[in-house]
């Protein structure tokens, strides 16, 4: 009766009197075949180039996410550049309108003083 176990010395990997634990290998098995060990390799291949084909099409999507990101900061600056330069002319147009209506002022206090 050596090799019967409780559930419970199971449940808690208890070492089984054989030496071998519920799962195990055993000593026993054949090595696979040449067949299996050929399934497992052609298998194996198929996931390395779907592997290598995910690779290259996320190096693909990376580049051009990289160029678009380039041409985005190339754009940002130009827009910076622009509204700068609109800020420059309104400052110049605010600058001319308060020079017009201090000329404006002037000529009014010459008229009424006419």
């Amino acid at each position: 009766m050596a090799n019967v176990h409780t559930l419970n010395e199971i449940n808690s990997e208890m070492a089984l009197v054989s030496g071998n634990k519920l799962g195990d290998l055993l000593s026993n098995q054949y090595p696979p075949s040449r067949t299996e060990l050929e399934n497992q390799l052609t298998c194996t291949k198929r996931n390395l180039n779907i592997a290598l084909s995910s690779d290259i099409q996320l190096g693909t999507k990376c580049n051009l996410l990289i160029k678009n990101n380039e041409s985005f900061s190339e754009r940002v600056c130009q827009l910076e550049n622009e509204a700068k330069e609109l800020k420059n002319q309104i400052t110049h147009k605010d600058i001319s309108l308060t020079s017009a209506k201090s000329e404006i002022t002037v000529k009014l206090k010459e008229i009424q003083a006419l």
